[in-house]
């Protein structure tokens, strides 16, 4: 399934659903509670008659370090669903204290894999060189929220650029755990891929199968060439195995590599460069920069379907105030009479009036779910309630160092 039709899925509702919002009710007051769920942590549940809207919006501290922000996948894999609240309970048996939590990227409904790029404490668990609609004249990269290794948030349209070196050579490595959209690029598979194949439509893509001798996605993974380079197929990999495929005209690249018969080191990189980047996860799309709405020109920017921008919908948001030192996560209730749901105009005036001057938007409509200490706060549209989602943002505390 093309990204562009999984994301249309996503966001399906009954034709009723989208229709303009009735005029503002007098009967339903404005309000606003506050609400201290811990220090430098703030929920606050807004109502407004004039949409009708009800938000709920949490802003977290985050100059003085007491809170880290984490992405994480369902099920602790590249495949499969779990719902936010699963996700907050698994962490929680892990010893984490989780404060707060929301859903994320959009996703493949069959498989459960995100659109874009993650990474989750320095891990890079999918890479791409670009996203965007598939096989478009135009190739382009959707926006993701991201945070530096010191911490601080970071919005903007990434893509993947990882680098081979060996001896005095050097290669682009153009993605992880994903078979190119176009058909053309290097790609290190690793075992978290398992279950999908590895091969392309063509049947053309050569594999390389190699060792993990040591290091890490922070610094570089040190490989070791295990073979000679054959057809690429599905075959598992088992824990400290990798395989770097080529797709299209990358053979050449993968050829060089293994003719070195040796040692090699593989160092993860991202466009724009804003230093090491130790969280990353994918929405669509960015909605405000410098305090200015970009969603008039999304369309170009990053394909934004009309169905997603232009009509009322649930909304889950993520962003951050001009000097980085306060995270918002936002909840907007949608497709009720009590909430119509935002359009993406609506939600970036909305943060706006919040103190917000970068934001994404994420996957919204039947996935948005925000837990704060662990109860969902908002109301999920789905019939059947919160629904399974590929992956989440958490603000956890951080352990307190003897």
């Amino acid at each position: 399934m093309r990204p562009l039709s999984i994301l249309l899925l996503v966001l399906a509702v009954p034709l009723a659903a989208q229709q303009p919002a009735a005029a503002p009710s007098a009967s339903v007051p404005d309000s606003t509670v506050a609400d201290t769920v811990a220090p430098g942590i703030v929920h606050t549940y807004l109502v407004r008659g004039a949409g009708p809207w009800r938000a709920h919006v949490v802003r977290v501290a985050l100059r003085d370090g007491r809170y880290a922000v984490r992405s994480v996948r369902a099920l602790d894999s590249l495949r499969g669903r779990e719902t936010v609240s699963a996700i907050v309970a698994r962490a929680q048996r892990e010893g984490r204290d989780v404060r707060v939590a929301i859903n994320a990227d959009f996703f493949d409904v069959r498989t459960g894999e995100s659109v874009n790029n993650q990474v989750s404490d320095g891990r890079v668990w999918r890479a791409l060189p670009w996203s965007g609609r598939p096989r478009a004249p135009m190739r382009s990269a959707r926006g993701q929220f991201g945070v530096t290794r010191d911490g601080r948030p970071v919005i903007d349209r990434f893509v993947f650029a990882g680098t081979v070196h060996a001896l005095r050579a050097q290669w682009a490595l153009d993605g992880v755990n994903v078979v190119p959209a176009n058909g053309q690029g290097l790609v290190l598979w690793l075992p978290e891929g398992n279950g999908r194949s590895r091969a392309d439509s063509s049947g053309t893509a050569r594999e390389l199968r190699v060792r993990v001798m040591r290091g890490s996605w922070r610094d570089s993974l040190l490989l070791r060439s295990a073979g000679q380079p054959a057809a690429a197929d599905s075959a598992p990999l088992a824990a400290g195995e990798a395989a770097l495929v080529a797709y299209g005209s990358a053979i050449s690249r993968l050829d060089s590599i293994a003719a070195l018969r040796g040692v090699f080191d593989i160092h993860a990189s991202w466009i724009p460069s804003v230093g090491a980047i130790e969280q990353l996860i994918g929405g669509w799309p960015v909605i405000l920069r410098d305090g200015v709405p970009m969603v008039e020109d999304a369309a170009t920017r990053e394909f934004t379907a009309s169905g997603n921008a232009n009509v009322r919908h649930p909304r889950s948001l993520v962003g951050f105030d001009a000097d980085t030192s306060h995270l918002f996560l936002i909840a907007i209730d949608g497709r009720s009479s009590a909430s119509v749901g935002m359009t993406l105009a609506e939600a970036a005036d909305f943060l706006r009036t919040l103190g917000v001057s970068h934001a994404l938007n994420l996957d919204g409509g039947g996935s948005t779910a925000l837990l704060v200490n662990g109860r969902v706060v908002n109301r999920p549209s789905d019939p059947q309630g919160e629904r399974s989602v590929a992956n989440a943002l958490l603000i956890e505390t951080r352990p307190v160092r003897p």
